[in-house]
């Protein structure tokens, strides 16, 4: 690996991000660095001698290599952009919590407050970071919590608190467990292997299919629509609020109608 690939990398970890955001982006700099090299014969050490002509030179490769991509040629001009998740049942969850309170607290926990708080997955793992400091904000009343660790694209973001006394609970079982565990929910001695035992213990629990772990986010985002409609917001407000919560922007409202707020037929 050359110096200019160790940079590369070094910079496309420190970026931060998802597993698989930072996997692409270091994939990304490796080829980019071949193409240096075999392509236009460049030695360069250091990523400040970079030159727009070097990454224009790239992308004419690739474009060069590649069809033009479009929904057409994927044969996804009539496909529908609603999702194939759903919110989880009441039912569901129910066993599903009861059935990880006896096989791993922590697992449990980390659940609970996935569905309490719209988390995704590794918000949820990474959550034991935070649980002091959501703890203290529900005891000075404040109506939102900030999720910083996890978070896709490594920026935070607030979400309403839908039922403060559930979240305390949820919480003060949490910072229990979590002192028990070194600072930890999952009890593993990293984030990779951590979420891998919530992705293999999630499945073992029902957790699959239409009902991934997501689907606790799913019917919690349904919870928060419903409360901003009681609220007097109107749909439109409603979405795009509970679109800032989840993370995703206010301009993600209609998005958020069509993923989200799906339910089975039998509702």
């Amino acid at each position: 690996m050359g110096i200019l690939e160790q940079e590369m990398k070094r910079l496309a970890q420190q970026a931060g991000g998802s597993y698989k955001t930072v996997d692409d982006r270091i994939r990304l700099a490796q080829r980019f660095c071949e193409h240096l090299v075999l392509a236009q014969n460049v030695q360069i050490r250091r990523v400040e001698q970079l030159k727009a002509r070097h990454i224009e030179g790239y992308i004419r490769e690739r474009l060069a290599q590649s069809e033009r991509l479009n929904n057409r040629s994927l044969g996804l001009s009539d496909a529908s952009r609603s999702g194939t998740k759903r919110a989880i049942t009441a039912e569901h969850y129910h066993y599903v919590l009861e059935t990880a309170r006896i096989k791993d607290p922590g697992l449990a926990v980390a659940l609970e407050l996935s569905r309490l708080m719209g988390l995704r997955s590794q918000e949820a793992v990474q959550s034991a970071q935070s649980l002091k400091t959501w703890r203290q904000a529900l005891d000075r009343g404040e109506p939102r919590l900030t999720v910083v660790f996890g978070t896709k694209g490594g920026r935070p973001r607030e979400t309403i608190i839908l039922d403060a006394t559930a979240v305390k609970k949820a919480l003060d079982n949490a910072l229990a467990v979590a002192e028990d565990r070194h600072g930890r929910l999952i009890d593993k001695p990293d984030l990779k292997s951590a979420m891998k035992y919530w992705h293999h213990q999630a499945s073992h629990l029902g957790l699959t299919g239409a009902y991934s772990p997501h689907s606790l986010r799913y019917a919690w985002a349904q919870d928060a629509i419903r409360h901003y409609l009681a609220q007097g917001f109107s749909e439109k407000e409603a979405l795009a609020m509970t679109a800032m919560d989840l993370g995703h922007g206010d301009g993600r409202g209609r998005y958020v109608a069509q993923v989200y707020g799906r339910r089975d037929e039998a509702d």
